[in-house]
C-alpha cells in the first residue's frame, strides 16, 4: 500500500493533533474553596489529579475516539491506494485509436472508443508514484493529446476527452510522435518546467486499439516494448466497400449505379440493399451473402477474414440532372459507419479536350483514344508552336484554359491558364521541378493502384527505353515509382493540376497496352470532372479536397454533414481546399458568385480492414509480434473511500458515547 497525497496528510496532522490537545488542555477548571467537611476531601484529591495536565489525558474515552477519529481523516487526506500490481517507475505513451471502427457497438452497448478510454484510465491508476505519461490519440493523422506528465488526473481529463472519427487507422505518424516526444525535453506543467532529458528513459508505448492497422506491414522505428490492449469483441458485420456511379456512353441521361457488399460476419445473412437518388427510393436489391471464412495466410494488418462478398447492380434510371446518390444497407449491426454510402452526380456535359504534339503517330494514338474510344465530341489538336502562339481567347475563357484537360507530349510549356494539364515527356515550366539526368531501360517498381488515376491500371507489362531523372517539388504525390527514380506523379499548384510523366509517350510500350487507354479514361474523370460521379469529390473521411473557385467569387461556405457550417473569404486564390473531412457524409462548398455555384463532395469509408470489425489479438508491426492482453486488468484500489467511512462510524460512536455520560 502507498499513500499519494501523504504531504497534505502530514501537514494536517501537524496542525490538528495540537489542536485536539490544546482543547483538553483548556478544559475549564474549578476553584479551590476550603471547606469544614471533609466528606469531600476524596473529590478534592480527584480534581488536583485531573487539572494535572497530562493526568487530563488518562483512562479518557471521549478523547481516544476523537483521536481515532482524526486519524481516519488523516488517512482519507493521503489518499491510500492499495498495490495490486506493483511497476517500477518508468515512462509511458499511452497510444489510444480513435478510427472508425472504434464506434462498433459491444454486447454492453458501448462503443469501443469508451472501452479504449476506460481501459486507458485504469492502466494510468497502476502507473507506480513517479511514472510519468503522454497520450497521442490516432486515426489515419496522429495527435498529441497530453504531453509527458506524473499528473494522472490530467490524464485521465484528457484521455476521457478522445472522441471517435470515421477515418482510416494508421498508426504509422502515432509511432513517430511517440519516439519524437520520448527522446525529447517534454513539458509536465510542473514549477520546474520540464525534466531533464538526460534523465529521461525510453518510453514503452501501450496500444489501446482493436488491432485493425492499415499500414501494420509499414517499417516502422520503436525503440522501446509495445503492448497491445486489445479492446472489443464484435466480429459480425456487413458493409458496402465499393462503389461507382456511371453514365451510359451513348445515352447520357441513363445513370448506372454498382455497390459492392461484404458479409464480414460468421453466420450468413439476407438484407436490402436500397438506392437513393436526393432520399428518394429508386430500387431495392435483396441480398443473401454467405459467411466469412479465415484466410489461409495472415496479413499483417490482421485482416485474417475472409468477406463473403456481391456486386449488386441496381437498375439504371433516367436523370438529365445533378444531385447526390445514396445506398443504404437494411442490416443492423455492431458497426452502422459503412452501412450508406453517397456520391454527388453532375449532369451531363460535353468535355473539351486539347491535345498539343507534334508528330503524325501521336496525333494518330490520341484522335482514336478519345474520338473513338472515349467518345469525346470536342477535340482539339495543336501542335507545340501553335499552341504557343494562338490567341488568347483560342485557349482561354476569363483567365481559365477553355479546355477540361490539356494533354501535352513531348513539349515543354510555361503557357499554363488554370486547369488540368498530362504531360507526357514534356515539363511544365513550374518552381522545383527539374532534370537531373535520364534512365535507359529502366522499369516500374511500384505504383499506387488505389489513385483515382491509376485505378484498374495494369502497369506490369509496361517497358520504355529511356526515361528523364526528374526532381518533383516536396508536396508532389509520387504514383509511380521506377528502380531509382520517379516515373509519374501529380502536383497540385493553386488553380493547377499537372500530372508529369518521365518518359515520352513514343518511346513506351504504354501507348499499345490496355493500360493507357485506362488510364486516359481515369485522367479524364479525375481531372475533368467527365464522369458521372467525379473521383475526386468521393474522398475518404480524413483526406482534403480542392475545388477551382468560380470567377467573382469572394466567400465560400462549408456545409458539413451535421448542418454546421464554416465560411472562408477566398482573396485571389484559384483553387480552395478544405480538410476537417474526418466524419462520413456530403459536404457541400457553397460560393457567392453570380450563378451560386455549388460543389458537393462526399465522404465514405468503402475501407474492408475497418468493415473487418473483429479484434486483431495477434499484431504485428514492420514484421514483429506485438504483445498483447485483453480482459480485466488489475489496478491499483484507493481506499480513501473505506478511511472516510470508519471516520463517520467513529463520529456517531463518539456521539452515542458522550449523550450516555450526559444522561447518567
Amino acid at each position: 500500500m502507498s499513500f499519494l497525497t501523504w504531504p497534505a496528510a502530514l501537514m494536517a496532522a501537524s496542525i490538528s493533533v495540537p489542536l485536539l490537545l490544546l482543547l483538553y488542555f483548556l478544559k475549564l477548571r474549578r476553584v479551590e474553596r476550603t471547606i469544614p467537611s471533609t466528606l469531600l476531601w476524596k473529590k478534592a484529591v480527584q480534581d488536583l489529579q485531573v487539572n494535572a495536565p497530562f493526568q487530563k489525558l488518562r483512562k479518557n474515552l471521549l478523547l481516544l475516539l476523537q483521536f481515532l477519529l482524526l486519524l481516519a481523516v488523516l488517512l482519507a487526506i493521503a489518499n491510500p491506494v492499495m498495490n495490486f500490481v506493483r511497476q517500477p517507475e518508468r515512462n509511458v505513451v499511452l497510444l489510444i485509436d480513435q478510427s472508425a471502427s472504434m464506434k462498433t457497438i459491444e454486447a454492453d452497448g458501448r462503443q469501443r472508443i469508451e472501452l479504449a478510454r476506460e481501459a486507458a484510465s485504469d492502466f494510468v491508476d497502476n502507473l507506480a508514484a513517479g511514472s510519468k505519461a503522454m497520450v497521442i490519440a490516432f486515426s489515419d493523422r496522429a495527435e498529441v493529446v497530453c504531453t509527458f506528465t506524473n499528473d494522472k488526473r490530467r490524464l485521465k481529463d484528457r484521455i476521457k476527452a478522445i472522441e471517435p472519427n470515421d477515418a482510416r487507422t494508421q498508426i504509422g505518424e502515432a509511432l513517430q510522435l511517440a519516439v519524437a516526444y520520448s527522446s525529447s525535453v517534454v513539458e509536465t506543467g510542473t514549477s520546474g518546467g520540464g525534466f531533464n532529458p538526460e534523465s529521461l528513459q525510453v518510453a514503452d508505448i501501450e496500444l489501446f486499439s482493436d488491432g485493425r492497422l492499415t499500414d501494420a506491414a509499414s517499417e516502422f522505428v520503436t525503440r522501446a516494448k509495445m503492448i497491445h490492449h486489445v479492446i472489443g469483441e464484435s466480429a459480425d458485420n456487413v458493409g458496402v466497400t465499393a462503389f461507382d456511379v456511371r453514365r451510359e456512353i451513348d445515352r447520357p441521361g441513363l445513370v448506372s449505379v454498382f455497390a459492392q457488399v461484404q458479409n464480414f460476419g460468421s453466420k450468413e445473412v439476407t438484407l436490402d440493399a436500397s438506392l437513393y437518388l436526393d432520399d428518394k427510393l429508386k430500387d431495392v436489391k435483396q441480398v443473401t451473402l454467405g459467411p466469412a471464412k479465415l484466410a489461409t495466410s495472415r496479413p499483417a494488418s490482421g485482416d485474417d477474414v475472409v468477406a463473403a462478398g456481391r456486386n449488386v447492380l441496381f437498375e439504371p434510371f433516367d436523370h438529365d440532372a445533378g444531385g447526390v446518390i445514396s445506398v443504404k444497407l437494411s442490416q443492423k449491426d455492431a458497426f452502422s459507419g459503412d452501412d450508406i454510402v453517397s456520391g454527388p452526380i453532375d449532369p451531363p456535359r460535353a468535355l473539351r479536350i486539347l491535345v498539343v504534339c507534334d508528330r503524325d503517330e501521336e496525333r494518330y494514338v490520341f484522335r482514336r483514344l478519345f474520338q473513338d474510344a472515349l467518345e469525346i465530341g470536342d477535340l482539339t489538336i495543336m501542335g507545340g508552336g501553335e499552341y504557343e502562339n494562338a490567341a488568347e481567347d483560342q485557349i482561354a475563357v476569363e483567365g481559365r484554359s477553355a479546355f477540361d484537360l490539356v494533354v501535352l507530349s513531348n513539349h515543354d510549356t510555361a503557357r499554363l491558364l488554370p486547369g488540368n494539364y498530362v504531360f507526357f515527356g514534356g515539363l511544365p515550366a513550374i518552381d522545383s521541378l527539374s532534370v537531373e539526368g535520364e534512365v535507359e531501360y529502366g522499369y516500374f517498381v511500384t505504383w499506387r493502384e488505389g489513385h483515382p488515376l491509376l485505378r484498374y491500371v495494369a502497369l506490369d507489362g509496361v517497358y520504355t527505353i529511356k526515361w528523364k531523372r526528374l526532381k518533383f517539388p516536396d508536396h508532389a504525390a509520387r504514383l509511380i515509382e521506377g528502380d531509382d527514380s520517379t516515373v509519374m506523379a501529380l502536383i497540385t499548384d493553386p488553380g493547377h493540376r499537372y500530372v508529369v510523366f518521365a518518359f515520352d509517350l513514343l518511346d513506351s510500350s504504354f501507348r499499345m497496352l490496355p493500360a493507357f487507354p485506362i488510364f486516359m479514361q481515369n485522367a479524364v474523370d479525375y481531372l475533368a470532372g467527365g464522369a458521372v460521379t467525379d473521383s475526386s469529390k468521393l474522398i475518404a473521411p480524413g483526406d482534403t479536397f480542392s475545388m477551382s473557385t468560380p470567377p467573382g467569387a469572394q466567400t465560400m461556405t462549408i456545409v458539413r454533414p451535421d448542418g454546421t457550417e464554416e465560411e472562408f473569404e477566398i482573396e485571389d486564390r484559384h483553387t480552395m481546399t478544405y480538410g476537417r473531412t474526418r466524419d462520413i457524409g456530403s459536404y457541400v462548398a457553397k460560393f457567392d458568385d453570380k450563378d451560386k455555384t455549388v460543389e458537393t463532395y462526399c465522404a465514405n469509408i468503402l475501407d474492408a480492414t475497418e468493415s473487418t470489425i473483429a479484434p486483431n489479438k495477434e499484431l504485428t508491426l514492420s514484421g514483429q509480434a506485438i504483445e498483447s492482453v485483453s480482459g480485466d486488468v488489475e489496478v491499483n484500489e484507493p481506499l480513501w473511500p473505506w478511511a472516510v467511512g470508519l471516520a463517520l462510524l467513529m463520529l456517531l460512536f463518539e456521539w452515542w458515547i458522550y449523550n450516555r455520560r450526559v444522561m447518567i
